[in-house]
């Protein structure tokens, strides 16, 4: 039940942290570099990345499940899964604190005193882009080849139909810098949960 919640958690807090962030990234504008770094934008940005890592922790409940439905078909399938698998949830995590330290950062030095610093808004865009690489690029690419190895090494084990959405979001989060399919990737994660939950509510149903 617990890898479920944490299908369905990782995919609707990873799309609520990526609306709130508001993260520089795209065609470069100075004003979207500000807003982000904005004193009335903090606490959002700071939450936002605490959402982005708990969406994480459910990503790892589900690969754990995931593994343990794989685990009797044995071979390279499993091993490939959940070291991809992991490598992607902490590119995940890393993102959100590469995006989440630029507010901090900013936060501290400006609090009890301190002084403010300042930087070039081209350089908060650069360093934005980065955490963003981190999460649709590494993150979305080692998360979608562990759902191709899934594909291949499930067969037996998930439906059919699941099996084939599995491998479509595979593909998806290997393209992850195009932006959209990566939310295809989420789309997956929120069904899959929904999947896990039925399954272990009834069995045969499932």
């Amino acid at each position: 039940m617990l890898a479920g919640v944490g299908g369905i958690a990782f995919g609707v807090l990873t799309l609520v942290s990526v609306v709130l962030s508001k993260a520089p990234g795209g065609g470069f504008n100075p004003s979207d570099a500000a807003d982000y770094l904005a004193k009335g934008h903090r606490v959002v940005g700071i939450l936002s990345a605490y959402l982005g890592w708990i969406g994480v922790l459910g990503l790892i409940c589900l690969l754990a499940r995931l593994r343990e439905l794989l685990a009797p078909a044995g071979g390279w399938a499993v091993s490939v899964f959940w070291g991809s698998g992991l490598a992607g949830a902490a590119s995940f995590a890393v993102g959100w604190g590469v995006l989440g330290g630029q507010i901090v950062a900013h936060a501290e030095a400006g609090g009890s005193g301190g002084t403010p610093i300042s930087i070039a808004p081209d350089v908060t865009y650069l360093v934005s882009e980065i955490g963003v690489v981190f999460i649709y690029g590494s993150g979305a690419t080692m998360l979608g080849l562990a759902l191709i190895a899934l594909m291949l090494g499930s067969r037996g084990t998930l439906p059919a139909w699941l099996r084939w959405s599995t491998l479509v979001a595979g593909i998806c989060g290997v393209a992850g810098l195009a932006f959209f399919p990566f939310f295809l990737l989420l789309l997956w994660a929120a069904v899959i949960g929904l999947w896990v939950l039925t399954a272990a509510a009834d069995p045969a149903a499932a």
